[in-house]
């Protein structure tokens, strides 16, 4: 594969999360704030203290994680990364100059990337997709995606690799939200064995609540992932992450009840919402709210609105509409709901 050349790109894209940023900015402390602006299980899977020898090692591909790994995605054609963002930044560089379609709206780091290497990206619509895949040497679809929570089917995506195939095209889907849908497992992409052109991105740190270890895995054929691999730095993976990822991944009974507790509260969080006036569209981990549903002059007086109040939210200007992750405990289920109370009247 040809790596493609760096070109000129627009400022880096804003997310969720920036918490002291906010809290500097609104003057209130950072222990006062519910953030519900990432998206990510508020519940983290809880690892056990971290064995001395762990932090003394060097990181070791030979160790068990993607043994396990293997297991709980139904593959051994993986390849463990430090978060799919990495990823995310990396597959651009494996390609020359290419045209690439990104289901829209979408995680804009895709977008940004592909961009800054010099592709020609074009932001689409699924029948926009549809019609256009034919001129298009790579597609990425988030799936769910994030944030309209919308899930492509498997036969369409199927259809679409099928015609990329044709002409050594990509396929990427990014299903970072994946996990914590209750039928996660038959609706992901992931097969036992790779297909060419298919490209699937998978995420440690959404369901288990562990962004911080920065852990994702990449399914793909075994040449793709050996091409992938040479991008990587040395030891990417910390031995801390692959020791956090190898715990929580083999715990299936954990993974069951989070999958139960998180669609019980997504329902939750919907329910509430709907008593506000809110019309909202969901995955287990978020909310999406469009902003016509309420009686704000932009997204950026509801990100305000909620942020004077101590919750920060994510805000989609371009869509006019914000997203609401899950509230972690009941103090801040009664802070979202009190701000809820005051913004109806």
């Amino acid at each position: 594969m040809t790596i493609a050349t760096s070109m000129s790109a627009p400022n880096p894209p804003f997310h969720g999360g920036r918490l002291h940023q906010a809290a500097q900015q609104f003057g209130i402390p950072v222990e006062n704030w519910v953030d519900l602006s990432t998206g990510i299980n508020p519940h983290s899977y809880p690892l056990p203290a971290v064995p001395r020898d762990v932090w003394q090692k060097l990181p070791d591909a030979g160790d068990n994680l993607l043994d396990i790994a293997a297991t709980y995605y139904g593959s051994s054609h993986l390849l463990a990364v430090a978060g799919s963002q990495v990823a995310i930044e990396a597959l651009p560089r494996l390609r020359s100059h290419s045209r690439v379609g990104i289901l829209s709206p979408a995680y804009a780091e895709y977008a940004y990337h592909w961009k800054r290497q010099g592709h020609d990206v074009k932001e689409l619509s699924v029948d926009e997709l549809g019609a256009q895949i034919a001129y298009l040497d790579v597609v990425v679809v988030i799936r769910p995606n994030n944030p309209t929570a919308e899930l492509l089917s498997y036969t369409l995506l199927k259809r679409w690799l099928s015609i990329l195939q044709q002409s050594n095209g990509w396929l990427v889907i990014d299903e970072a939200f994946m996990d914590a849908l209750p039928e996660g497992d038959e609706f992901s992409m992931i097969t036992q064995e790779p297909e060419h052109g298919l490209i699937v991105l998978r995420s440690v740190g959404k369901f288990f609540g562990l962004a911080g270890i920065r852990l994702g895995f990449v399914w793909a054929d075994p040449v793709l992932l050996a091409t992938l691999a040479e991008q990587l730095t040395t030891w990417s993976v910390s031995s801390v992450a692959r020791w956090a990822g190898a715990v929580a991944l083999q715990d299936d009974n954990w993974t069951l009840l989070m999958r139960q507790r998180l669609a019980k509260e997504s329902q939750q969080l919907c329910t509430l919402l709907a008593q506000y006036d809110f019309e909202c569209v969901s995955t287990p981990l978020f909310c999406t709210v469009q902003l016509s549903t309420i009686q704000r002059q932009s997204v950026l007086c509801a990100y305000q609105y909620f942020a004077e109040r101590g919750i920060l939210i994510r805000n989609f200007e371009h869509l006019k509409a914000f997203r609401l992750g899950l509230p972690k405990n009941d103090m801040a289920w009664r802070q979202l709901e009190q701000a809820l109370s005051e913004l109806k009247t």
